[in-house]
């Protein structure tokens, strides 16, 4: 019999995945506990429409972040800081660049989502990635400066 998982099951597959099970365990297990249903026209017209949908979503969520990141290339962020020499005091953190992008350009973005090897130590000008999707990365330009 053939079914289609709604949750994970040990042994079997994961949620989503179409199996071929015996009828004993199909009927007398997976059904019965919620763990599947049997394939029909009407189950495989839905998971095709989920399909649909969810690549749908996916490609608005890639070009938005595509346009997001063409508006960050365009973008510097100005940081005035205290320090002695090329040093500053402290450091800039991913924290920091999200909180002036926020103020300065009302741009929100998460700050795990900025990626620094490291923090900023220094007085100039540093390029930073932003991984705004799993396959869209911008770049930002921030400016470190004495106040």
């Amino acid at each position: 019999m053939k079914v289609l998982l709604l949750k994970d099951v040990k042994g079997q597959g994961k949620k989503d995945d179409m199996k071929n099970v015996s009828d004993g365990y199909a009927l007398n297990y997976l059904i019965p506990r919620g763990l599947a249903v049997e394939v029909t026209p009407a189950v495989l017209a839905d998971i095709e429409k989920k399909k649909a949908e969810k690549k749908r979503i996916e490609d608005e969520e890639r070009a938005a972040a595509k346009s997001l990141s063409a508006v960050l290339d365009e973008k510097q962020i100005k940081l005035a800081l205290r320090g002695e020499g090329e040093k500053i005091y402290g450091s800039v953190t991913s924290k920091d660049i999200a909180d002036a992008l926020a103020v300065q350009h009302q741009i929100e973005i998460d700050k795990y989502r900025i990626v620094l090897p490291e923090p900023i130590k220094s007085y100039g000008s540093f390029d930073v990635k932003v991984k705004l999707h799993a396959d869209v990365t911008g770049t930002l330009h921030v400016l470190v400066v004495e106040k």
